[in-house]
């Protein structure tokens, strides 16, 4: 999404303490998030908002990481990818309009753009048709090796008025400049009626493995997730973010038969949400806000205290401020450098300013190595 780094996205100013509060389930929190206030608007329990943060775990030394003005405006979502035997770590990022995909490599100094196979502009996206010009908000992978991109858009470029949430599916090993989606996946219908640029802005992929193993209920059967029930879902399930409520919408997407099944709705604990990224290492999933925000971030993970009315759910384990050397600014995207990075104690996080403040749109901080909450 596009906004003025002012906020023009709207506010909600509801002051009441409903039970929602109840869903932060840490009693670490309790000291630090006490204070909640509820909107009407969202799901699980309406969009929480959260009075007070704690300072960001970082090592608070932000910096710019790319090339000057490489991306003038509108560079969205992040994902991290890992170096895979001779394959390079690469940074992918999605321009929202125009639609692109770029496949950012490290030059020792900055992320650039990979010069090979057509890369070095970005591949220009459409719909599965061939048509139109897909608002791309965000982006993930799922299991390691796989050459699949899958991107989070709120409409078309071609009719902004109009909301049109999708999840699409892309082949990161085309050599074409511009790619079609494999296949789309349009929610619109079973996610709550937003403006057309208050949409679909985040996801991230987590693997069934993970969500069996701490228990995570499907509420769509009231039942802990059983993979099996989902047919050629790609082994895991996909969260997106909506930006206008701040809620986290958990999908089984079938890639053979094209339909999904939403199995959970969650609370961020913040109003807007701008990225989605699960730490597969270490368990924690990080939902991401803008300057709407302040900057500022929530970790979640499931529940797993038996008994606990949240049991088997996703909740907020801490909120936190944004990086203390951060500007106030439109960062839209967020990613995570996995473990093995970890120098010092410490492991790289990426940010995505869509206003390319001061002609750079990508800055590096830092979180804490292993489960620091």
């Amino acid at each position: 999404m596009v906004h003025s780094a002012s906020g023009s996205s709207p506010r909600s100013n509801d002051s009441s303490a409903p039970a929602a509060c109840a869903r932060i389930f840490a009693p670490v929190l309790i000291a630090t998030l006490s204070l909640c206030s509820c909107s009407a608007s969202g799901g699980a329990g309406g969009a929480v908002s959260v009075s007070a943060f704690q300072a960001w775990p970082g090592q608070n030394a932000v910096a710019t990481v790319d090339l000057a003005d490489t991306f003038p405006s509108n560079l969205s979502g992040l994902f991290y990818e890992p170096a895979q035997g001779a394959a390079p770590a690469v940074l992918w990022g999605v321009l929202n309009g125009p639609s692109k995909i770029y496949r950012l490599l490290d030059n020792g100094k900055n992320w650039a753009s990979d010069t090979d196979r057509g890369w070095a502009a970005g591949k220009t996206l459409h719909y599965a048709s061939g048509l139109g010009s897909p608002d791309t908000e965000g982006i993930t992978k799922t299991g390691a090796g796989s050459t699949v991109l899958y991107t989070a858009s709120e409409r078309d470029n071609e009719n902004k008025g109009v909301s049109r949430l999708v999840v699409s599916m892309f082949d990161g090993n085309s050599a074409s400049a511009t790619i079609n989606a494999q296949r789309d996946w349009d929610l619109t219908s079973n996610l709550p009626v937003m403006g057309a640029n208050f949409g679909l802005e985040a996801i991230t992929w987590i693997p069934d493995a993970y969500l069996v193993s701490h228990g995570f209920i499907d509420e769509s059967k009231n039942e802990p997730y059983d993979p099996a029930r989902y047919a050629n879902h790609e082994g895991g399930l996909f969260f997106v973010g909506i930006e206008g409520n701040g809620t986290i919408y958990a999908y089984a997407l079938d890639h053979i038969g094209g339909g999904y099944t939403r199995v959970a709705t969650i609370a961020s604990v913040n109003p807007r949400i701008m990225d989605l990224n699960f730490d597969r290492e270490v368990g924690y999933l990080w939902a991401a806000c803008d300057d709407s925000c302040q900057g500022r971030t929530n970790v979640l993970e499931i529940d797993t205290r038996p008994g606990s009315p949240t049991e088997g759910k996703f909740n907020v384990r801490h909120g936190f401020e944004r990086p203390s050397t951060m500007p106030n600014i439109n960062n839209e995207g967020f990613a995570i450098t996995p473990e093995a990075s970890c120098a010092s104690g410490f492991k790289s996080v990426f940010y995505s300013d869509d206003d390319d403040t001061n002609l750079h749109a990508i800055r590096r901080d830092s979180i804490p190595c292993g489960a620091f909450l």
